[in-house]
């Protein structure tokens, strides 16, 4: 069992049991995205919702990217294991998802995700232990790439990979000015 405190400071014990795993089950969906080939070879994919089985060891990798993705769907999974605590506190389901954001939501993903690994039988838990720590480390090159080309951009190279403008004037906007009214011209008179 692992603990986090949420945003307001409460505390909560994560355990993920069959009990538990099914009751994410019933009460989580997620949507997959699949690759579907078509009649002439191509291939589409195709999105489909689906309930969460958090435990199927067919697609340990995909929960794993939902738990490190998807950030709603970590709060609705922990909201589902800790159905009775929350039950104990009487706190509404909003109430319970709006104590998990930032630091706290971090350290909640953190236990659900080493319960994870600790719910598997031996045999199984080292692989899935060595998958999340490959993820992490995949991660954390990511992120650092990514950091690393944030701190080398400009504003402009950025805005102009984002589509929005840049802030000089377009030509067709100076050319539009220029041949409007002048200073000394009169407004049209309005008729009533």
């Amino acid at each position: 069992m692992k603990e986090f405190k949420d945003d307001q400071g409460r505390p909560w014990l994560v355990a993920l049991t069959c009990a538990s795993a099914a009751r994410v089950k019933d009460l989580v969906m997620v949507e997959i995205a699949e690759e579907v080939e078509q009649p002439d070879g191509s291939k589409k994919t195709v999105r489909r919702t689906m309930p969460f089985d958090l435990v199927d060891t067919a697609n340990v990798a995909k929960t794993l990217e939902v738990l490190r993705g998807q950030f709603t769907t970590i709060g609705e999974v922990l909201y589902a294991i800790l159905l009775n605590q929350v039950d104990e506190k009487k706190l509404t389901k909003e109430q319970f998802l709006d104590g998990l954001r930032g630091d706290a939501l971090d350290a909640a993903a953190s236990a659900l995700e080493s319960e994870l690994v600790d719910f598997f039988p031996l045999r199984l838990r080292k692989m899935v232990a060595l998958m999340a720590a490959k993820m992490d480390q995949m991660a954390g090159e990511l992120i650092g790439q990514a950091e690393a080309t944030l701190e080398a951009a400009t504003t402009e190279s950025l805005l102009g990979q984002s589509g929005m403008p840049s802030g000089r004037p377009q030509a067709s906007l100076a050319s539009t000015q220029e041949s409007g009214p002048s200073a000394n011209s009169s407004s049209p008179a309005i008729t009533a």
